[in-house]
């Protein structure tokens, strides 16, 4: 379990954070909001069987940005997931919520390994209509046992303050309210 203390889990009192990084642009965004503010910043990328794309994008915005970059295949386990998602699916037959429940779990397992303090996501509240709605966000944690420690920079004003902003680890106001 992530343990939450305001001296930070890294040992030498620097908060840390683990990143879930699509090297999209709000991933990007995210990581820089929470970078901006002091905080060491790994991240892990997930790669899919439907992964398509230039991965070396991933690798060279985490050069840029000097953060170490984790990446973990989804393989089986994730087809599971697609072929039968206990929440159902979401437009275009996409099981958006069972599959970040996945990824927020194996992140989960990263940030004990590193000592993240807390998680980090680019999603926008209201973004997409069935896996980035406040219920649906506040499932995900809740199933992937981080209730409160995925923050949420691009739209953190606007959602329940996480753990780290209660504790003082970041600051709220350097946030966004984005929808």
């Amino acid at each position: 379990m992530i343990k939450w203390e305001s001296s930070g889990m890294s040992g030498g009192g620097k908060v840390k954070a683990l990143a879930l990084f699509s090297g999209g642009l709000d991933s990007l965004l995210a990581i820089k909001l929470v970078l901006d503010q002091g905080i060491s910043v790994e991240a892990v990328h997930f790669v899919t069987p439907f992964s398509v794309g230039d991965e070396s994008v991933v690798d060279r915005f985490g050069e840029e940005l000097g953060i170490k970059v984790h990446r973990v295949f989804l393989g089986q386990e994730f087809l599971d997931v697609v072929a039968d998602p206990p929440h159902g699916y979401g437009s275009q037959m996409n099981p958006c919520v069972d599959c970040r429940i996945l990824m927020l779990r194996k992140a989960k397992e990263i940030a004990e390994g590193i000592g993240a303090d807390f998680l980090v996501t680019g999603e926008v509240l209201d973004e997409r209509p069935f896996s980035q709605r406040m219920e649906a966000m506040l499932l995900t944690e809740r199933m992937a046992g981080l209730e409160g420690r995925v923050l949420r920079p691009l739209s953190a004003r606007l959602m329940p303050e996480t753990e780290a902003e209660r504790l003082g680890l970041v600051d709220r106001g350097g946030f966004l309210a984005i929808r």
